[in-house]
């Protein structure tokens, strides 16, 4: 006998359990962070308020009652009292409301500072802002989850809670007060009497819970549509950043129309999304706006005949009306929230996925996941490689195992499968953990790792020479000399001006500024990925002494072709193809670099 399908409600419910069980996981921690007793305050009282927002609308509900009365009565002195009370009602709920507003706003923006600096800090550290986007899965445009989907998933939840407690206290308020209101517990139908307690919250919760049932069952689309057209949106404007990151190589190669198709593509791929969640909203609005104006005059219906029998005054029946009204609102939270809770799901989950990528390759850094290359320091004055294969994310072999050592002073030239060579040159920085075996950093000098495209954050001309280290901590004498030795001496007028300088300035420049960088930071250990591409020879040639005259003790491992930079180096590896993954060959160098003869390991 085989088991039956699971109801889709149910696993539309478990899908939500899982959802939240998640959601907690990751940013109910908030609640335990420093400073804690503030955030709890902060909670205690936003509950308060909202209590204090229930009584209001109680005490409200016992003034609608009283006001009919009183113009039933057409008692003059009773209704002026009345609009005494108001005002002090009205300046009550001002001063509740606003104070409730700060309180919630205060810790709306307190969850999404620390949960934004929580994803930020484990994306942005140890290279995993790289590593991510190297892995399978739905985690890209990290800057949309990070700065919108964060604002939504913290913002909206804070809403919902609110609502939903909101609810939760006027329906047990407004229960009690409508079964008090209900009269007589017997109700008579033609002939036929029944004794039914309460008969009036009978009536709200069926009205109440038909509409609610209707209402979800034509809104759960709204939840695969809003999360559709958010990714959808995302993608467009990372197609927009993208452009415009990448203008002056789109504009030298005339790319404009191809890069326009493209940005269309994505539009439109939102425009359909956005159709999609309106189709699904244009379904729960076509009941919704009916049912709420039929629960405008439902309760007067239902409740009139007592009225017109002489069984309740006009204050009873209005009080009645709007009671019922506060209590089918309540049991209506499903509905209401039904759009605002897709969304808060879609943009949680989307934050939860990048989480999860990033959490993934902090466990794969650490035993006793699967093996990856371990980076450590050697304690000894070599660069060693012990046992390594560099494989790619999904376990294809890039470099089959090698053994090698690189000892202080050499000259190194890695040429060949470049594409092997830079994740090697990745792997040596920490960055490239997939694949096995050990890689022992040399303990006598730091190493610093030059980039094809050094990158130049926003700012003046000299931070970006000094980068990654304050510029106010830079010799400014050392930054003049370095912009000379790179062959850059017609900036040095320019180092406080603020310009977009990875697009001002030249592939080429930006290489001279990589070659000016390392004079400031001088370090023992140089890493270069192809650093002088985009030189002409003369240009590479001048790079190249620069590195043999200014660094006469450093070790430079290049990564390049070797028809340009064999004759700079003394000793060449070459990663040669094969259907196992690169292999690494040495061969002779007769480079004229002027490095003594290397230390073997």
């Amino acid at each position: 006998m085989t088991a039956s399908a699971p109801h889709p409600t149910q696993g539309r419910i478990r899908g939500w359990l899982t959802f939240l069980r998640s959601f907690r996981r990751l940013a109910g921690p908030y609640w335990r962070s420093d400073p804690n007793w503030v955030i709890s305050a902060l909670t205690v009282l936003l509950i308060l308020l909202t209590t204090m927002q229930v009584a209001i609308a109680v005490a409200f509900n016992a003034w609608y009652e009283k006001l009919f009365d009183a113009l039933e009565q057409r008692a003059l002195i009773p209704f002026l009292v009345l609009i005494g009370i108001l005002v002090l009602i009205i300046a009550v709920t001002a001063g509740v409301t606003t104070l409730h507003l700060w309180v919630k706003r205060r810790i709306q923006v307190g969850w999404r500072n620390w949960l934004t600096r929580r994803v930020v800090d484990e994306w942005m550290t140890a290279g995993r802002h790289y590593q991510v986007t190297q892995i399978p899965g739905d985690h890209d445009n990290p800057d949309g989850r990070i700065a919108e989907d964060i604002r939504i998933a913290t913002e909206y939840a804070i809403d919902l809670a609110h609502s939903l407690l909101y609810s939760l206290l006027l329906l047990v308020s407004f229960t009690q007060i409508l079964w008090t209101l209900s009269g007589a517990p017997e109700v008579r139908l033609g002939a036929v009497e029944i004794y039914l307690p309460g008969h009036m919250v009978w009536v709200a919760l069926i009205y109440s819970t038909a509409g609610s049932a209707v209402a979800l069952l034509l809104g759960w689309p709204l939840i695969r549509a809003a999360n559709a057209r958010q990714a959808a949106e995302q993608n467009f404007r990372f197609g927009l950043v993208r452009g415009r990151e990448n203008s002056l190589a789109i504009a030298l190669l005339s790319g404009e129309a191809d890069e326009r198709r493209g940005l269309r593509d994505l539009f439109l791929d939102a425009i359909a999304a956005w159709h999609r969640q309106t189709r699904a909203l244009a379904q729960l609005m076509l009941f919704s706006s009916s049912w709420s104006v039929l629960s405008q005059v439902f309760p007067i219906l239902v409740t009139a005949p007592r009225y017109i029998a002489g069984a309740i005054t006009l204050g009873a029946l209005m009080q009645t009306a709007q009671a019922f009204q506060q209590m089918a609102a309540a049991l209506s939270w499903p509905i209401d929230n039904l759009s605002k809770a897709a969304e808060w799901r879609a943009s949680a989950e989307r934050v939860q996925r990048l989480h999860d990528a990033v959490d993934g390759l902090i466990r794969q850094a650490a035993p006793p996941d699967p093996p990856t290359i371990s980076v450590e320091l050697s304690g000894r004055p070599f660069l060693t490689f012990v046992d390594c294969a560099i494989h790619e994310p999904d376990g294809r072999v890039a470099v089959a195992g090698f053994r090698l050592a690189i000892g202080p002073r050499e000259r190194v030239l890695i040429s060949g499968e470049l594409g092997a060579a830079v994740k090697l040159f990745k792997a040596v920085a920490g960055l490239w953990p997939w694949g096995r075996g050990r890689i022992g950093l040399p303990s006598d000098g730091d190493i610093y790792f030059m980039p094809q495209r050094p990158y130049v954050p926003h700012g003046t001309l000299c931070a970006a020479v000094c980068y990654p280290a304050d510029p106010k901590g830079c010799d400014m004498e050392l930054i003049h000399t370095a912009l000379r030795r790179a062959g850059l001496e017609e900036m040095i007028p320019r180092l406080d001006d603020r310009e977009a300088w990875e697009h001002t300035l030249s592939s080429g420049d930006l290489q001279r500024l990589g070659f000016a960088r390392l004079m400031i930071h001088r370090p023992r250990w140089i890493f270069l990925q192809e650093a002088t591409s985009s030189l002409d020879a003369q240009g590479q040639a001048a790079m190249m002494r620069l590195l043999r005259d200014a660094f006469p003790t450093a070790t430079v491992i290049s990564i390049g072709p070797a028809s340009e930079l064999a004759p700079f180096h003394r000793r060449q590896l070459a990663l040669v193809r094969s259907n196992q993954g690169a292999h690494l060959v040495e061969k002779k160098a007769a480079g004229r670099a002027g490095a003594p003869a290397p230390r073997r390991h």
